[in-house]
């Protein structure tokens, strides 16, 4: 019994310490090793030092994922990894997904930080398709833009070992960086992997479209939340609704009713879990297939409320906007004014639709 208690003071001092350090890693990235430093300590077992290094992050971020300040250990630890190992993926595509969102609450970085963040984000991308991808064939395909093509002559075929890079890759260039053209260039990318599924390589094809943000944006969250698919019944429904809604928008070429988004509403009130500060970090966490459904539905509400204030401009030329969406609903412009999912039952802000000046249509804005 002594000798059991002595192992359990020992473990738990060891325990704290180590809370400690990565703590102090997390604060003061800098700290961390070196990619050279950490090659020269592995004693040429650089794999094993590269998993070793990503248990840690692992478990850092799902500890301290409520908490922004993880990211500057994350960017700092997918360096390492992928420098020791530069054909893991994982890394990678976590990074992808993580780095670059600023939608935490209670943390949001500045503009000039979340700007760095980001371009941490395309510098680890871009480093994953350097050497997981054949830079002549990435070339090639940048040059030609007949789709048909790319996905079926062999010159173009599998430019990577896996189209998963590439294809966050193409998500980022378009949602965070709002570069339309470069995220089409990876999607296309994307069109020529045989691996890939069928709905990421229709993203090359409306990519290319011009105009059509909304239904482009509808389309890529969908098709995140089919990437990251979850055995859920919740993701499974919701992302059979979503799809079939987004079909009827482009394929029947008609506006978006009232009873679609209310139906729509209606259903993720009733299969999703209802939001709190506490269970957000599972639910809108950027590796979850309900954040991105989440985010495609928000989508169809902006889409919906613009469609109606774009019919109201045309009545009122001298005005600029109907501004809110309930002089569009006071107006019979609209029959439903749409409420956005993350609205926190514990607390009293949540997401708002609101005009924005300085981008000239509605958007979305936290409001407390």
């Amino acid at each position: 019994m002594v000798i059991g208690y002595w192992f359990h003071y020992v473990n738990t001092l060891n325990y704290m310490k180590e809370k400690q350090i990565q703590s102090l890693y997390v604060n003061h990235p800098e700290m961390l090793p070196t990619s050279e430093a950490a090659e020269a300590s592995s004693f040429g077992f650089r794999n094993v030092i590269a998993d070793l290094y990503w248990l840690q992050a692992i478990q850092y971020i799902g500890s301290n994922a409520i908490d922004g300040e993880y990211k500057k250990y994350l960017w700092a630890m997918m360096q390492i990894i992928t420098d020791l190992n530069p054909y893991f993926e994982s890394p990678y595509v976590i990074g992808e997904l993580l780095l670059p969102s600023n939608d935490g609450v209670g943390w949001k970085f500045s503009e000039s930080k979340n700007q760095d963040n980001i371009l941490q984000w395309e510098a680890l991308g871009l480093k994953g398709v350097k050497n997981f991808c054949d830079s002549d064939k990435i070339d090639l395909i940048f040059k030609e833009n007949d789709l048909e093509k790319i996905q079926n002559d062999p010159q173009f075929k599998n430019p990577c070992k896996s189209y998963k890079i590439p294809y966050y890759l193409a998500y980022i260039y378009y949602f965070y960086m709002q570069d339309g053209t470069t995220s089409s260039q990876y999607y296309k990318v994307v069109a020529a992997q045989e691996d890939a599924p069928s709905w990421a390589k229709v993203l090359a094809a409306i990519m290319q479209w011009k105009g059509w943000e909304r239904e482009k944006s509808i389309f890529m969250f969908l098709s995140l939340a089919k990437s990251l698919w979850s055995s859920e019944d919740s993701c499974t429904f919701m992302t059979q609704k979503i799809n079939d809604a987004y079909n009827y928008i482009t394929q029947e070429n008609l506006p978006i009713s009232a009873e679609m988004v209310a139906a729509i509403e209606a259903d993720s009130k009733l299969v999703l879990p209802v939001l709190t500060e506490e269970n957000e970090n599972d639910i809108l966490d950027d590796t979850q297939c309900t954040n991105y459904l989440v985010k495609a539905i928000r989508e169809i509400n902006l889409l919906y409320i613009e469609q109606a204030d774009a019919q109201y401009v045309k009545d009122n030329p001298e005005e600029e906007s109907a501004q809110r969406t309930q002089k569009l609903f006071d107006e019979k412009y609209i029959q439903f004014i749409p409420t956005d999912y993350q609205q926190y039952s514990d607390a009293d802000y949540g997401i708002i639709y609101k005009y924005n000046d300085e981008i000239g249509r509605f958007d979305y804005e936290m409001w407390y």
